[in-house]
């Protein structure tokens, strides 16, 4: 995402993958100081204009005053209006893990050491058919609603199962082996669980996994046009 000029400085924290624009002003100041109240123990990092911690900044942080629709204004914020905020605010494990994953192939991209096949395209076209991960963190679920949550995380996994029988480069499909050994298995996310989990707000470790299907999504995306 681009950054907006007008912030001069802003401030992240590495644990819940928040970043938090740094203001002079009566609203960026009770947002600093509800910053600090949340995350004072977490590690974190003051970013300048041209920080290098830029680069680290993906999709799965929570940009503050973004023109995400689903990231918080900084009103939202620093107030008791942004609903997501108790999910939000939860360690991501999964999506950070994949995170790292995005961030090796990335870089070995950029650094021209990804050999792609011809078929990487199709095939991450096919998967990114049942793909569409961005739920919000403050939208509110019910039984019916997890269910269906759960069952597009499954489909998205077992799509990425069936991939690694299709004809792809070595590269992409070590990069699948990857992801599936990273993301919960139906196992690990036993749906009568996360309802119990659930209410308003989905559970932590459906969301986290969402999340980590984003960054996928994402990356996919980039590979479908090589």
């Amino acid at each position: 995402m681009e950054k907006d000029m007008q912030y001069p400085v802003d401030i992240v924290c590495y644990r819940c993958a928040i970043v938090l624009p740094v203001l002079d002003s009566p609203v960026g100041r009770a947002a600093w100081w509800r910053y600090m109240d949340e995350h004072a123990y977490h590690p974190a990092e003051i970013l300048w204009e041209h920080s290098e911690a830029w680069e680290r900044i993906d999709i799965d942080f929570i940009q503050v005053d973004s023109d995400i629709s689903s990231d918080p204004s900084l009103a939202e914020y620093a107030g008791d209006d942004w609903a997501g905020r108790s999910l939000a605010l939860q360690a991501r494990p999964v999506a950070r893990a994949v995170a790292e994953i995005v961030t090796r192939v990335e870089e070995a991209d950029g650094a021209r050491e990804w050999q792609a096949a011809s078929g990487d395209a199709v095939v991450a076209e096919w998967i990114l058919e049942v793909m569409d991960f961005a739920p919000p963190p403050g939208a509110v679920v019910d039984s019916a609603a997890v269910r269906a949550r759960v069952a597009a995380v499954e489909a998205a996994r077992e799509r990425l199962h069936q991939a690694e029988a299709e004809p792809v480069g070595e590269h992409f499909g070590a990069l699948l082996k990857e992801l599936l050994l990273t993301l919960p298995s139906a196992v690990d996310l036993p749906v009568e669980e996360l309802i119990a989990e659930s209410g308003p707000l989905a559970s932590p470790r459906l969301w986290d996994t969402e999340r980590a299907l984003r960054l996928v999504q994402h990356l996919l995306n980039h590979v479908s046009i090589r």
